[in-house]
């Protein structure tokens, strides 16, 4: 329940010869979310679930930094961190969701976790969170030549939108026929051609390319 790192070998060893310790910030929670930067290299942002989320600097050395970026006063009181997206061109522009009903899911990050901005917008019935909104289990920031596009999978389908204007975005369903209001649980992107994958629960996998202004799944 710890993150570990052998920096005397690339191949992974089933001892802790040459390993060290990062440092402590469980104390009892689990990991439900992690992903790595590739600018700044380095860098690797994880979550609990018990709502905590940190962010690790010099993670590719014996003596990483460790900084605690839970939103404390906008995050829900208590909820699992399901997924945390690092933009591939801004390691500081990053996205959490959290998966529980009843809790606010969506919220953004442009200074590294230092300030959080809600941005579920209409997928939330209320700006609390409370009400019949979905449950966002996955994240993605895909970059085109126009901008970002941000997609989310949720209980009730997937959702996209290039602009995050906090409490008043519009996420689109991007798959009324195909997926329709499925639960999606993941997505994996491409980055270099714009290609992202969805895993559904009950409909198999679906693909598609992102251009610059709309998906077509």
């Amino acid at each position: 329940t710890r993150y570990w790192r052998d920096w005397s070998s690339d191949v992974c060893s089933s001892d802790l010869t040459g390993w060290y310790m990062f440092p402590d910030s469980i104390a009892g929670a689990k990991i439900s979310a992690v992903t790595a930067c590739t600018s700044p290299a380095g860098r690797v942002y994880y979550g609990l679930n018990n709502k905590r989320v940190f962010r690790l600097d010099n993670a590719d050395t014996a003596t990483p930094t460790l900084t605690e970026i839970t939103g404390t006063s906008v995050f829900p009181s208590t909820a699992n961190v399901s997924c945390i997206a690092v933009d591939p061109n801004d390691g500081d522009h990053v996205l959490v969701s959290f998966s529980n009903y009843k809790v606010y899911s969506l919220y953004e990050s442009v200074d590294a976790g230092v300030t959080w901005t809600k941005v579920g917008g209409n997928l939330e019935s209320t700006t609390a969170g409370t009400g019949a909104g979905p449950s966002v289990r996955w994240v993605s920031i895909v970059p085109l030549a126009t901008g970002n596009f941000y997609l989310a999978a949720t209980s009730v389908g997937l959702f996209g939108t290039q602009q995050l204007n906090g409490t008043n975005t519009v996420w689109v369903n991007l798959s009324p026929d195909e997926i329709g209001n499925m639960v999606c649980d993941m997505i994996d992107v491409r980055p270099s051609d714009g290609r992202a994958f969805i895993a559904t629960h009950g409909r198999d996998r679906k693909s598609t390319r992102l251009n610059s202004s709309h998906a077509n799944i």
